[in-house]
């Protein structure tokens, strides 16, 4: 428990330091993956580590819930896995910002508080956290992709490493849902 709480701990505190920057409220939009009008390629990097920080962080929360109250210890196993790997994708994006001169203050969205409070309470949160998580880390996969040839080497090289990570996560995570399909199909077949 103990493990799990440090380096939630070490993002919020890392938080509390932020300020608003005044070119940060000229209208970019960090939830849209922009491009430049030429090329089609990624026109805000910027955006793409607030993005990435984000999807971290709300996977960090949803993580931890996995590892505490998931029944099935694939599901706890996978829960506390991605805590680290996301806690390290954070303390890596992070230090990109910090060579730009940035900062990121990730922050759950509405939607993503309600979200995991809704999971909580459910009495199948283990195969509604997989699920989710099948579709997060195919997000993750698809905006991870879309950076792969940044110009920017911090970018491009983050993407390198951490797209073989979700992509691993992403077929673990079908596994397990996979097997919980056919666990619920062999008990209605059984009820018959």
């Amino acid at each position: 428990m103990k493990k799990l709480c440090i380096p939630v701990l070490a993002i919020a505190l890392m938080a509390c330091g932020q300020q608003h920057k005044p070119e940060q409220a000229e209208g970019r939009d960090s939830t849209a993956a922009a491009t430049h009008e030429k090329g089609g390629e990624p026109a805000d990097e910027r955006s793409f580590l607030s993005h990435m920080a984000a999807s971290d962080l709300k996977e960090i929360k949803l993580g931890e819930l996995a590892a505490q109250k998931a029944k099935d210890p694939r599901v706890k196993k996978f829960g506390a896995d991605i805590v680290k790997e996301r806690t390290a994708s954070t303390l890596l994006l992070q230090e990109i910002a910090r060579q730009e001169g940035s900062t990121l203050a990730p922050q759950l969205s509405r939607d993503d508080q309600d979200e995991i409070g809704l999971l909580r309470d459910r009495d199948n949160m283990d195969r509604a956290y997989i699920t989710r998580m099948v579709k997060e880390q195919k997000r993750t996969a698809e905006r991870l992709a879309q950076y792969s040839n940044a110009k920017d080497t911090a970018i491009s090289s983050y993407v390198r490493r951490t797209l073989p990570i979700v992509n691993a996560r992403y077929d673990e995570a079908n596994k397990i849902l996979e097997d919980m399909r056919k666990q619920m199909n062999n008990r209605d077949i059984s009820h018959d």
